[in-house]
């Protein structure tokens, strides 16, 4: 199936009868694979009333859609979809086949992995193609690499020279959407498919409440790390005391400066369960690998060192100003702004400079 593979297709989401964020950000990490390849991208959609969807695919880069459009397909239902899907798959045959890493990307690519006999690299920050040796299974040319999070401080590079297509899942955050050009032309095709049937049915669909931290939507982050628990001088204090900083510097942020600010955590941070914060951060506050991946207009790293797994899930951001009382901390080798010092000194500095007051020396 290698030879005959063509295509770097893409499996979009809707929401609202638009693509949602993710989508497009897959779209552009795509683009660039396809490029690369010399080959088309191939937008994957199915629903009820998506062709609208499609054309919004097409002018963000897809060079088509493959669809299916049904009732059927207006609730989703994973085993429907997944049936789909595969028959897209074994009827096309795509060189390569990228999801968003979100809830319904990760139940989706696993299950079609699965049935295509085919490899799933989940969680990747960036994609890359690279002619590929090695001595036992031969050279390959033009090999899509998956570049992803490692369990320690490395990225993990995987490759998928045998089987195709080669599958991957993308971190939201890590790829900006292509700027829209409504003069983009694309093949928008619909695929027929008949379901079977199935022994389970969805009956009912209850919307969650939103997150009451939006995380992925603010232009400014301000993130806590352990390093809140002592001052410059090693002395414990109070937690509670950098967050109610955190908290005055969101409030000057969005009330002086008119941005959307959001408090951020560390998973170290949140999973050291500190009595003193608890009510005031929890996972919807987490950025990192096992979190939120953001990528505001600024950064605040108070009190983080930086370890691989916090910094891939925020060194897109613009801006990223460091707080940290330890000069050789690895926040400081992605840090634009970095402050060697106390940050239960250095925060009120910060507030009062985002009010607009005079800090005397």
């Amino acid at each position: 199936m290698t030879e005959e593979a063509k295509g770097v297709w893409v499996y979009l989401q809707t929401e609202k009868d638009e693509l949602t964020k993710d989508s497009l950000e897959v779209l552009a990490a795509a683009r660039k694979v396809a490029d690369k390849v010399r080959q088309e991208v191939v937008g994957i959609l199915l629903g009820n009333g998506v062709e609208g969807a499609a054309k919004q695919a097409v002018s963000h880069g897809a060079d088509g859609v493959l669809f299916v459009d049904s009732p059927e397909f207006g609730t989703y239902f994973n085993l429907r979809y997944i049936d789909a899907i595969y028959a897209m798959v074994m009827a096309r045959k795509p060189y390569a086949f990228l999801f968003a890493a979100n809830e319904l990307g990760k139940d989706l690519a696993a299950r079609i992995a699965f049935r295509a006999v085919t490899g799933l690299a989940t969680d990747n920050v960036q994609l890359e193609v690279e002619d590929y040796s090695n001595p036992v299974l031969g050279d390959f040319k033009n090999l899509l690499i998956q570049i992803r999070p490692d369990f320690g401080t490395r990225l993990a590079r995987i490759y998928t020279p045998r089987h195709r297509p080669q599958m991957a899942t993308v971190r939201p955050g890590n790829f900006a959407p292509l700027p829209p050009d409504p003069k983009r032309k694309g093949k928008i095709e619909r695929f027929d498919f008949k379901g079977g049937d199935y022994p389970a049915m969805v009956k009912e669909i209850l919307e969650l409440p939103p997150s009451p931290v939006d995380l992925a939507g603010a232009d400014v982050v301000i993130s806590l790390g352990l390093g809140i628990l002592k001052d410059g001088s090693g002395r414990p204090r109070n937690p509670k005391e950098a967050y109610e900083y955190a908290v005055q510097l969101k409030q000057a942020l969005e009330t002086k400066r008119g941005l959307k600010t959001e408090i951020g955590a560390t998973r170290a941070l949140i999973y050291a369960e500190v009595k003193e914060l608890d009510g005031l951060i929890d996972k919807s506050n987490q950025v990192g690998q096992t979190g939120t991946t953001v990528a505001p207009k600024l950064y605040f790293a108070v009190g983080i060192s930086g370890a691989l797994q916090h910094r891939v899930g925020m060194q897109k951001s613009a801006k990223i100003v460091a707080v940290n009382t330890d000069p050789e901390a690895p926040i400081f080798k992605i840090a634009h702004y970095p402050i060697v010092g106390d940050l239960y000194v250095e925060l009120p500095k910060l507030i009062k400079t985002v009010q607009g007051a005079t800090i005397a020396n």
